[in-house]
């Protein structure tokens, strides 16, 4: 039998078949090609308009956007570009009658666009008081760069931002935000103009607080630092301003009915003879309550009554060889009586160096260390704040400086910070304790001293009051200068001439404190309804020490002064 045309009836059969679309799929369809993204997944920083294709002639596609699954039933019929203004995946599959329905293709698409300018608040403009400008952009996830001095900020230049910028003089900020994959912002710029608050200050007559004629516990009972006071747990002023060895309060039911207790001195020096104890000549020099806590720092003055250049023998403030500390001492007596507990290591700011005599006896105060703190602020941040005076090295008593501390509690020495040019960051730690030179903190630029700090309501910023010896004559006198920060301070105002030891005005000069020498200025306000008088508003009072003929007759005189911004 001739087999020939059998095999061309089969061959011709399959061609038929294949032109019609039979293939392997069920009910003998082929497989719908998957559908194609243009343009591809991938991270594109503008809005996109994706197309959908597939290369089997008359396939229809579905897809979906919300995670699911699309199939020949589910999903959106495909009929044109999906628009996709933000991040978006897409599941598309394509399918025909009578074939298999393709595999499912997926587009994941990340739009990140360009990220939002910085916002600057306060908005930039002309202020009198110093500001705290903060940045911010809309853009989750994105950082932010800046600069002050001109240049242009960028992903690589400029300061991170990582807080409030203090602007205590005129500045212009330039602010750029990123974040990778993204287009960089454009730059913000703000330009502020401060001109900082001009007040002016009225002062009253002078009232007498204590009387060292009158009122001394003893001859060595004399008002010898900046005055502070304490609001007790049954409403009972407390006055600190004593001296060393034996340091003595006042007490009273107010302002006017103050009396010295000579009963029982609050701190005893302990007079040890060694540098490393930390326990020489006290002074309680800033007083802070918490409840039946009372904290406070101790002014510490170790005078080497051993080495042949010093004194020897004499371990008081007539030594001129003089080493000095910052330590804490405690009172849960209602503030009658203090103790240091675990001495030494209740030191906040030790000396950096060790003390080494010098090499010959000083004609004058040979001293190194840190000093007389101002009195403690709460902030409105929540933090503790006090300033030092620092000199680090006795053999070049020329460079010294305020540094500024921070805590976020008083009941451990350990818990301080020093500024360090970029935060609070800098432990002031013990020669003795490490074997080496401790760091110096960073000195604050501008600030004026280091006597009495308070945060003034009136104004809204910290004031600082310290007397100055800068252009002499006239301009000798007590000042006062104002930070948004506790960092950068404004340019100095005066409250009123003085005469002071170092920058005389003179007993002519109209509106001088005193005709002699005054020291210690510190300013409190008697409306603060506090416990530590860390408060002042417009209305305060100006206390200072007088001295009366240079030695030992010291009088603590207050005068009331008023604050009117112009």
């Amino acid at each position: 039998m001739n087999s020939r045309p059998r095999i061309l009836s089969f061959l011709l059969l399959s061609v038929l078949l294949a032109a019609c679309g039979g293939g392997s799929g069920p009910g003998g369809g082929d497989t719908v090609a998957a559908p194609i993204f243009n343009p591809s997944s991938g991270t594109y920083t503008s809005a996109q308009s994706v197309t959908i294709s597939t290369t089997t002639s008359g396939a229809t596609i579905r897809y979906t956007t919300d995670g699911s699954t699309p199939s020949g039933t589910a999903g959106t019929v495909y009929a044109g570009p999906i628009a996709v203004p933000g991040s978006m995946t897409i599941r598309a599959v394509a399918y025909r009658a009578g074939w298999t329905t393709s595999s499912v293709s997926v587009g994941a698409y990340t739009i990140t666009g360009t990220v939002a300018a910085p916002t600057l608040s306060p908005s930039p403009g002309t202020y009198g008081p110093a500001q705290s400008v903060t940045l911010s952009t809309t853009t989750p996830g994105a950082a932010i760069r800046y600069t002050t001095d001109g240049s242009t900020p960028s992903g690589t230049v400029g300061t991170a931002y990582a807080g409030p910028i203090a602007v205590a003089g005129s500045m212009t900020i330039r602010a750029v935000a990123y974040r990778a994959g993204w287009a960089t912002s454009s730059v913000s710029v703000g330009a502020y103009t401060i001109t900082e608050p001009k007040v002016n200050v009225a002062v009253g007559g002078r009232e007498v607080v204590f009387d060292w004629t009158t009122n001394r516990c003893e001859d060595l009972d004399v008002p010898d630092g900046p005055a502070r006071f304490v609001r007790a747990a049954d409403g009972e002023l407390v006055l600190f301003s004593g001296n060393a060895p034996t340091y003595y309060v006042s007490r009273g039911s107010d302002f006017n009915a103050l009396a010295r207790e000579c009963g029982q001195p609050a701190l005893v020096s302990a007079d040890d003879r060694t540098p490393e104890s930390y326990e020489n000549w006290e002074w309680l020099w800033a007083v802070y309550r918490e409840g039946d806590r009372w904290h406070a720092f101790v002014h510490n003055e170790f005078h080497d009554a051993t080495a042949g250049t010093c004194s020897p023998g004499d371990p008081s403030p007539g030594n001129p060889c003089w080493y000095n500390s910052i330590t804490y001492a405690l009172s849960v007596d209602g503030g009658r009586t203090f103790t240091k507990p675990g001495a030494p290591a209740h030191a906040v700011a030790p000396a950096p160096n060790a003390w080494v005599p010098p090499p010959v006896h000083p004609t004058e105060y040979s001293a190194e260390g840190y000093f007389q703190p101002s009195s403690i602020v709460r902030g409105p941040d929540g933090y503790y704040y006090s300033l030092l005076n620092s000199i680090p090295d006795k053999s070049d008593a020329n460079t010294r400086g305020i540094c500024g501390i921070r805590s976020d509690r008083l009941d451990d020495p350990a818990s301080w910070r020093a500024w360090d040019g970029s935060g609070f960051n800098l432990r002031l730690t013990s020669p003795y304790a490490t074997g080496a030179s401790a760091t110096v903190c960073t000195y604050l630029p501008d600030a004026i001293g280091n006597s009495s700090l308070s945060y003034n309501t009136y104004l809204g910023l910290y004031m600082l009051v310290n007397d100055s010896n800068t252009g002499g004559g006239a301009s000798c006198g007590i000042y006062f200068s104002l930070s948004p920060d506790m960092v950068h301070w404004g340019p100095m105002q005066m409250i009123a001439p003085a005469r002071i030891p170092w920058c005389d005005a003179g007993p002519a000069t109209p509106g001088v404190l005193e005709p002699v020498m005054v020291l210690y200025p510190s300013l409190l306000d008697h409306g603060d309804t506090g416990v530590n008088f860390d408060r002042t508003g417009r209305t305060v009072y100006l206390y200072y020490t007088r001295f009366n003929d240079g030695g030992l007759d010291r009088d603590l005189v207050r005068v009331p002064v008023t604050f009117t911004l112009e």
